[in-house]
């Protein structure tokens, strides 16, 4: 295990003894408060009287409790605190793959963060995010713009902060998760990528961006992928109730927030980030992804 360290990610001082993906202040000092402490330790094996409870976590109010099989159990509380008991054996860099997703989610929501299932780009202050189903190819568009000038923000858990009635996108990790086809497609040659799974044939990698902007951003415009039978592509910007419920179906790991008894407040929160920003659904073919016609759409767009 790793020396504790002090990183600013989402906004926030985070104290951890797990090595995440991002800059970090080496011996912090006691000066600088943390807001969220990592550590390894005892988590209880299930919550008392919980909200929600599935196969591999558990919710209520300012507390959660996530099961990874072979990996660990991570306890997340009041937004301030994980606490991870690994399961013997288990490397950190598998520990660190759920803390990344899952773990963050349920630490950012229970902080009332507004946590989308988006990545997101910056260029000339003001940032743009992309949303939709898993596979729709939101990590592979965040990867173009970062080719095309634009500067990363956010893949995969894309938070979003109120200040002052403008959102903001707050910098997540500065890590993007990509298959290997995409990387190909590319032309990006990793080196040493970290392996996070294989699926049919392919694999997947933990790929570090170097084009990563480290202040919050305001959100201006949210695209949503979906694929049809359909041989071209085609954008149409969403209006009134239909930007809320889109918002709402986009939310990262959605089920959490009734664990927590935030489903009014979300709700609120959804309703007031679609009053501030435009919203596009694009429909694309289902077979091949037609990157670079797709980017130049969106900027069209822009």
């Amino acid at each position: 295990m790793t020396e504790r360290k002090l990183y600013p990610i989402f906004g926030l001082r985070i104290l951890s003894d797990v090595e995440l993906p991002a800059p970090f202040r080496q011996n912090p000092e006691s000066h600088l408060a943390q807001d969220v402490t990592i550590e390894f330790g005892k988590t209880p094996e299930y919550l008392v009287n919980p909200t929600i409870q599935r196969p591999r976590f558990q919710a209520s109010p300012g507390e959660c409790l996530l099961f990874v099989d072979s990996v660990a159990r991570y306890h997340v509380t009041c937004g301030n605190r994980i606490v991870i008991t690994p399961v013997p054996g288990a490397s950190e860099s598998a520990i660190q793959i759920f803390l990344l997703g899952s773990v963050f989610g349920a630490l950012l929501h229970q902080r009332n963060f507004l946590v989308l299932h988006a990545g997101a780009i910056a260029l000339k202050n003001a940032a743009i995010a992309f949303s939709g189903v898993s596979g729709t190819g939101k990590s592979t568009l965040t990867a173009g713009f970062i080719q095309r000038g634009f500067t990363f923000l956010a893949d995969d858990v894309c938070a979003i902060r109120m200040e002052d009635g403008i959102p903001f996108v707050m910098p997540g990790f500065p890590r993007l998760k990509l298959w290997a086809d995409v990387l190909k497609k590319l032309d990006i040659t990793p080196v040493n990528p970290p392996h996070i799974r294989r699926n049919e044939g392919l694999e997947k990698f933990f790929i570090d961006s170097e084009a990563f902007c480290t202040e919050p951003v305001p959100l201006k415009k949210l695209f949503i992928l979906t694929s049809s039978q359909t041989d071209r592509l085609d954008t149409f910007p969403l209006t009134g109730g239909d930007k809320i419920k889109t918002l709402v179906s986009n939310t990262y790991r959605k089920k959490m927030i009734r664990g927590f008894g935030l489903t009014n407040s979300h709700f609120q929160q959804c309703a007031t980030l679609a009053r501030s920003i435009a919203i596009h659904r694009i429909k694309r073919p289902a077979k091949g992804f037609h990157l670079d016609e797709l980017m130049d759409m969106i900027e069209a767009v822009l």
